[in-house]
């Protein structure tokens, strides 16, 4: 196969592989006194590669060309083909070049007859150093030997036997073995046999260990909470990942805005231990909020928050919040104390709720201990809380509930994006139970999980959106469950086209009950229309309900806008309902959870 390399666009057409320049180089081809083209008679793939590499055809836009300069690179350029070539493998590759005619101007052709590709006929990978006394080495070597691109019988490449000595090194020097080397490189060709040996030798270097952490830029809050966000502590064995894990907790914290983690090799103590170089820019002490709300159902409301973040000179973050509308009001008061070194934070919170929805007046008094251990994109949590509550239906006596219950929770956010979401999951799972009668009017198990993915199999085009909701309630009398424990659904982030909470189990004078069972799913496609700004089309579907018996399907059906503002994803939706027919609308702001 042959290829054609014009200089301007007189010359002609006929090629068999099309090599693309751009406007500029034409211009100023066609503009020189002296003119030539080259024809490549070789494969598509060799053709490609010296098309882009032989000075023959990169310099014939020099202004100094002219047949002098030609004549060099003529017989230059066999010697440089055949170079290129080795690099892909072939090292008895026959080149010429041929000059077929020079009216009007010199047309030349370069032949090429590659040979047979070498082939990789033995590989020897070694691994020296103090990583051979550690107990994973056959791991280690193992996971070298999987990544190593140039196995037995594959067609020797130079750009892979590149990409195999940096992928070797890498492996090691990512996790404890940061000094590590390739000590010994080297292919033996036999041109003869078409066959390369391989020999690859690495040094792992010394076992290296996390020294001490250096802090730089605190001024409000105490050394200790930078320090208690790493996961690891000096004397541990060195791994990327531990130095890239402790940026990432300290930018997630609420006292810092900024944080940089550096690990300089050249300040190794004797010991080789390495010391940790942390730089924080901080937040503020103490944070104020007020905000203003409209919902169709419940009409205006106030949002007032309050944070500090170190109460009793510990780093401690302290927070009070009041949430005011015309059906539910809220007080908050909690404690967080930041992650230690164990990796686990803690969190106490109390909380009063008054609220009437669907006819049914409940008060609530609740408190929670919980620990928290975070990692990358994964919050586990376990802790206990203690609720009293006591609901009053319409003309009914009230009713008082109480219960311990400790629960385990799980949470993983795998996303591209958390302002702008097009590819990823949300995934939450919770379960939590009554010890028996212990401060319980009852004995119950609950499990609730929940799930979000978003797909963008052509961004331009749009996203979907797929969400799933389940939990279930298992009690003895259920009755003497809090009605918080229950569920209700209908309204935004569930059932939109329903009022808030209006599905589950129907009670006296119209009065709307939590129920045993729960079962939500939604499908929505968000189309984009301008740079921030999407349509999107929904449909919701599911129900709260006593038992799977008598769970009924509603469905809720409709269009709304969604805004990626810088402080969150926004939606506003208008469906309608299939309990009653009628259109609601409903204003959301953030990810589904």
């Amino acid at each position: 196969m042959s290829a054609s390399f014009p200089v301007c666009a007189s010359m002609s057409h006929r090629i068999l592989l099309a090599v693309s320049l751009s406007l500029l180089s034409m211009g100023a081809a066609c503009a020189a006194d002296f003119d030539y083209t080259v024809q490549i008679d070789a494969s598509g793939e060799i053709a490609g590669l010296l098309g882009a590499h032989l000075d023959i055809i990169n310099q014939r836009d020099d202004p100094d060309m002219g047949p002098e300069l030609l004549d060099a690179l003529i017989e230059e350029t066999p010697d440089e083909a055949r170079a290129l070539l080795e690099t892909q493998g072939y090292f008895n590759a026959q080149v010429r070049v041929e000059r077929i005619s020079n009216d009007p101007v010199p047309q030349l052709v370069i032949h090429v007859q590659p040979g047979p590709s070498t082939l990789v006929q033995d590989v020897t990978v070694r691994l020296d150093g103090p990583i051979r006394d550690d107990g994973d080495y056959q791991a280690r070597l193992a996971a070298v030997l999987e990544a190593w691109p140039l196995p037995l019988g594959a067609p020797f490449r130079q750009d892979e036997w590149d990409s195999g000595k940096r992928a070797v090194r890498r492996l090691l020097t990512v996790d404890r073995y940061p000094l590590a080397k390739i000590s010994e490189s080297r292919v033996d060709v036999d041109p003869a046999r078409n066959a390369a040996e391989i020999t690859l030798v690495a040094d792992s270097g010394p076992l290296v260990s996390f020294g001490s952490i250096q802090v730089e830029g605190t001024q409000r809050y105490p050394r200790k909470i930078v320090e208690g966000q790493a996961d690891f502590r000096p004397g541990d064995p060195y791994t990327l990942q531990k130095v890239l894990d402790y940026q990432s907790a300290l930018e997630q914290t609420q006292h810092f805005s900024s944080a940089v983690v550096n690990t300089d090799m050249a300040r190794l103590d004797e010991a080789m231990r390495v010391p940790v170089d942390v730089k924080v820019t901080e937040f503020p002490k103490q944070k104020l909020e007020l905000g203003l709300n409209y919902g169709s159902e419940e009409g205006f409301g106030t949002r007032l928050a309050y944070d500090h973040y170190n109460v009793f000179r510990r780093g401690y973050i302290g927070s009070a919040l009041i949430d005011w509308n015309r059906d539910e009001q809220t007080l908050s008061l909690g404690l967080g104390i930041p992650r230690n070194r164990n990796g686990y934070s803690h969190t106490i919170n109390t909380t009063y709720k008054n609220s009437e929805v669907q006819n049914v007046r409940t008060e609530t008094l609740e408190a929670g201990l919980w620990r928290i251990r975070k990692r990358d994109s994964i919050e586990a949590r376990f802790g206990v809380d203690y609720v009293m509550e006591r609901e009053t239906i319409v003309n009914q006596p009230s009713t008082d509930t109480k219960a311990l219950i400790p629960g385990v929770g799980w949470t993983r956010r795998e996303i591209d994006d958390h302002m702008r979401p097009r590819n990823g999951y949300l995934i939450d799972a919770q379960v939590s139970g009554t010890l028996g009668g212990a401060l319980s009017n009852t004995t119950f198990v609950r499990g609730y999980g929940k799930g979000a993915i978003y797909w963008s199999p052509y961004p331009k085009y749009g996203t979907f959106v797929g969400r799933l909701e389940l939990g279930q309630v298992w009690a003895r009398d259920t009755d003497a469950v809090p009605e918080s424990r229950l569920f209700r659904t209908g309204g935004a982030s569930s059932i939109r086209g329903h009022e808030y909470q209006s599905l589950g189990v129907s009670g006296p004078d119209g009065a709307v009950l939590g129920g045993r069972v729960l079962a939500v799913a939604s499908v929505e496609y968000q189309i984009p229309v301008a740079r921030d700004w999407a349509v999107a089309l929904f449909t919701d579907v599911g129900d709260a309900a006593y038992s799977w018996k008598t769970f009924d399907l509603n469905t809720g059906v409709g269009i709304g806008a969604r805004w990626m503002s810088p402080v969150a994803p926004f939606a506003f939706d208008i469906a309608r309902g299939s309990k009653d027919g009628k259109l609601r609308w409903n204003i959301g702001l953030g990810l589904a959870f």
